[in-house]
């Protein structure tokens, strides 16, 4: 009678930390919350429950797996800051005078540094350089943002440090019985058979299936338009003269598209129209010309905020930036969250799925992947260039160092951070320190830019997720789901790896791809315990799961980094990432079972 007592217990304590978990899951899908919040309090109630031991539930901070993503981080922004990019991008897109051969010449070596670079900076160094350049040759920049991106995650799939999520379950692995049965380029037996057919599908059908929305953003002669309100002042030169005549009919990317005087509203204005002073100009443009606009002799912004913000010691600039999926203005109104308090900047326009939302600024509810134009002090972009509150698409180029002084310890860096790993010199983990050590010593990269580079949102989220992982594992949560997965997916090895993957696609779609990754390994850790197989093909299956988000903006930064710079809509990354996203799954699912058997 004790120990059924004692087995009820149990239960009981099971069922508790699966229903926080479940809960968490909920949370995660259907509120805006920060997940390191909701997965903190999550492990916390744990805690304090007594339902999984401190040193469990602390123990996912001095997981190597998270330590080395935290090293990675700081090796890309220096990569970023350096333009370490540049050259070599300059010289493969110089010559090419085809958009499908420059696609190829771009795809290729994007997969390639994603091997061993965080993607999100790769990302960000290349958005304004293939827009200047696509510029140049006379190209729609969307042919490339979306593909890029895409390259980027495929090349992630490479080596155990091409993702925050490789090195996740890299971390994982390496505290099971499991430790040396998974080497640096062991998930290259999957990820390069994928990553090569995942290119030569981009190559081929992006140009097909981004065909129609390109001709339709010709027609219209949109990409991202905006559009600013300008007054023209009481002591203008221009009150009296004709539109012709103050030298606005012409504008660069510019279109004067009415005029608002008091009550009465001068659409479809005639280039002898008189200007009076108090008049408001509503014009329309691309990003890259509005800035002009700002500069006209006699108007000023029709907001006074922003007027001021742009007179402040001439350290104000155009910034365009995508909400991140975690920003906590999500949900409310700019003048509810007092935008310009928290971020001393001003939204100038708003645009959501390629529309700019016509509403007064203050009473737009936002969203995330809205596009935000802002005037904003140089400081801006430099806080929040790697914070997850925004994605800095626009604006941040003259910030770099370009100093090619440093150049040559960043490569040293990244020498150090491969070679000792692929030889196994030293654990990953330590080379990537080493890495850092040689970067931030150098001085290629200042300390406090090293420390703004950490994504603390990320790192928390990987903590507690691994402490949430851990609970279930001890509890024994983790074997009851394994038994509800048994009575839908048998105990078929092979099927089993199918569910896996699928559920750690939809949980990636979903949730972060860092929770989801942790969330599977432990259910995934409890099944194959309980069934003796060889946990290898099922944390292979969850590497390549986490990383394959290519239907949503939302799942990956880099998605919605491009979201913006493309003026994509989600049916894009439907129509692109769909087919994609079942292209990866099939490759993966049937090379899998051939390089790790199911027994031990």
């Amino acid at each position: 009678m004790m120990e059924a007592a004692l087995a009820g217990t149990d239960s009981f304590h099971a069922y508790l930390v699966l229903g926080a978990v479940g809960g968490s899951f909920a949370l995660l899908v259907f509120t805006r919350k920060s997940p390191e919040l909701i997965l903190g309090g999550a492990l916390l109630l744990l805690l304090t429950l007594g339902l999984v031991p401190l040193n469990l539930a602390l123990s996912g901070f001095s997981n190597q797996g998270l330590v080395t993503i935290a090293c990675l981080y700081v090796v890309a922004a220096a990569v970023y800051e350096t333009g370490l990019l540049e050259p070599a991008m300059n010289k493969l897109t110089g010559s090419i005078g085809d958009p499908n051969k420059a696609l190829a010449r771009l795809t290729l070596p994007v997969a390639a540094l994603s091997s061993v670079l965080n993607n999100t900076p790769i990302v960000a160094a290349l958005i304004p350089m293939i827009k200047q350049w696509s510029k140049r040759k006379g190209w729609s920049a969307d042919r490339f943002m979306l593909p890029i991106s895409y390259a980027a995650i495929l090349g992630g799939t490479c080596t155990l440090v091409g993702t925050s999520t490789n090195l996740l379950v890299y971390g994982l692995v390496q505290e099971t019985p499991f430790r040396d049965q998974l080497g640096f380029f062991d998930i290259a037996k999957i990820g390069v058979p994928i990553t090569a057919a995942g290119i030569l599908y981009l190559i081929f059908f992006s140009p097909k299936l981004l065909k129609a929305r390109d001709e339709a953003l010709k027609t219209l002669g949109k990409t991202r338009e905006y559009t600013v309100e300008m007054l023209v002042r009481e002591d203008s030169h221009l009150d009296g003269k004709t539109i012709r005549e103050a030298g606005l009919r012409n504008l660069r990317g510019l279109y004067l598209i009415e005029i608002v005087r008091g009550d009465l509203v001068l659409a479809a204005v005639e280039p002898m129209t008189k200007l009076a002073a108090g008049d408001r100009l509503v014009f329309t443009g691309i990003v890259d010309c509005i800035g002009d606009v700002l500069q006209i002799p006699g108007l000023e912004m029709a907001e006074t905020q922003v007027f001021k913000l742009a007179k402040d010691s001439g350290n104000a600039r155009l910034v365009e930036a995508v909400i991140g999926p975690h920003n906590p203005f999500i949900g409310k109104t700019v003048k509810e969250g007092q935008f310009r308090k928290r971020y001393n900047a001003v939204i100038i326009a708003v645009v959501r799925n390629g529309i700019r939302v016509k509403a007064k600024i203050g009473d737009i509810t936002l969203r995330p992947g809205d596009t935000l134009l802002m005037l904003a002090r140089r400081s801006f972009i430099e806080q929040y260039r790697f914070s997850q509150d925004f994605l800095v698409v626009n604006g941040v180029e003259d910030l770099k160092l370009h100093a090619s002084r440093k150049t040559s310890w960043v490569w040293l860096g990244l020498l150090l951070l491969v070679g000792l790993s692929v030889f196994s010199v030293v654990p990953v983990v330590v080379a990537a320190m080493l890495g850092v050590a040689v970067i931030v010593g150098s001085g290629s990269l200042s300390w406090s830019q090293a420390k703004q580079s950490l994504d603390l949102q990320v790192l928390l989220t990987i903590g507690f997720a691994i402490g949430l992982g851990n609970g279930m594992i001890h509890s024994g949560a983790a074997e009851m789901a394994a038994k509800g997965i048994f009575s839908t997916f048998g105990q078929h090895p092979y099927m089993l790896l199918i569910a896996v993957y699928v559920v750690t696609v939809v949980l990636t779609e979903m949730i972060t791809n860092s929770a989801a990754a942790v969330i599977s390994f432990s259910l995934t850790y409890g099944v194959i315990e309980s069934l003796g197989y060889n946990l290898m093909p099922y944390a292979i299956a969850i590497m390549i799961g986490a990383s394959a988000s290519f239907v949503s903006p939302l799942g990956y930064q880099t998605n919605l980094m491009v979201f913006s710079a493309g003026g994509y809509r989600f049916g894009d990354y439907i129509k692109l990432g769909g087919p994609l996203s079942v292209l990866v799954g099939a490759i993966a699912l049937a090379l899998i079972p051939m390089y790790w058997g199911f027994d031990l």
